[in-house]
């Protein structure tokens, strides 16, 4: 009985704090033949950064593969490009590069047995490797370490979205859709016309629109009635795409993306305030040079 206990005693005391395994992997899916990050996979990772799964201050392993498609020499190549570029994103979002141990491309996934004519998409990766043991403790005078935590950027105009630098978001105040709905409101076409007039102005700002919506559970996202499809905070980010689009704004320089609830600025919504600061579309820098 006695040694039962500390058996049980000792696997408590072996869990990692707050319930994270010593190392972490997250995989990371490209498409095929191709070394640049998608919308999907930057997503990807804003979302494990915002939830804390990639964390400053831990040591961080970047292992790239591709599948047996192409030469021994282009999928060596092809695969430490992929490594490279998931490296970058991780900088440039503020990630100390003292902290990434490894970066490397494996080359291809030996595989035996048959293959695949179109190759294996499971194969077209990069792992990160998170060492969860090694992050560094924060004195508790000071808040936990956060990486891309959303910081609405605190600028008196929208004009002034210029000087921000990448990474930066900025609350997109004033824009109004019908509840259920992502058709913008005429209320909302001041403000699009002052962030059309920026990016105009500045033909080197790149922008990720960005939708949220409040007061959903046990979904992803919620539901728009124009579409009878649970996409509402992707429409919506979306409908501001195409209307910079319409006036001219070259589509390279945005992006659009939906975050349905999974990034609320108060977790626990109790008044209409909180849920307003929820229901928002905020638009993140991507380039500023």
């Amino acid at each position: 009985m006695y040694k039962t206990l500390l058996c049980i005693l000792f696997s408590f005391l072996m869990v990692p704090a707050f319930g994270q395994r010593a190392t972490d992997t997250f995989k990371l899916y490209f498409d095929i033949g191709i070394a640049t990050l998608n919308n999907g996979i930057e997503n990807k990772i804003d979302a494990l950064i915002y939830n804390d799964k990639i964390i400053s201050g831990s040591k961080v392993m970047i292992v790239g593969y591709a599948d047996f498609l192409g030469s021994e020499g282009r999928n060596k190549d092809l695969s430490m490009k992929r490594a490279e570029n998931v490296k970058k994103y991780l900088v440039k979002y503020g990630l100390n590069p003292d902290d990434i141990t490894l970066c490397e491309g494996k080359g291809k996934v030996e595989r035996n047995g048959a293959k695949d004519k179109d190759g294996f998409p499971s194969d077209r990766r990069v792992d990160i490797v998170m060492n969860n043991r090694t992050r560094k403790k924060t004195p508790a005078t000071k808040p936990k370490p956060q990486l891309l935590k959303d910081t609405i950027a605190r600028v008196a105009n929208i004009e002034e979205i210029n000087h921000l630098k990448a990474g930066s978001v900025f609350l997109l105040k004033n824009v109004y859709f019908p509840s259920d709905r992502h058709t913008i409101m005429p209320d909302s076409y001041e403000t699009l016309e002052k962030l059309f007039q920026v990016l105009q102005a500045n033909p080197n700002l790149k922008i990720s629109i960005e939708g949220h919506v409040c007061c959903i559970k046990n979904a992803p996202d919620a539901l728009d009635i124009e579409t009878n499809e649970p996409t509402l905070s992707v429409n919506r980010a979306k409908e501001i795409y195409n209307y910079l689009i319409g006036r001219g704004i070259d589509a390279k320089r945005l992006k659009y993306s939906g975050f349905g609830r999974s990034r609320p600025i108060v977790p626990v919504e109790i008044t209409d305030e909180d849920r307003e600061k929820n229901r928002r579309v905020e638009v993140r820098i991507i380039d500023n040079k």
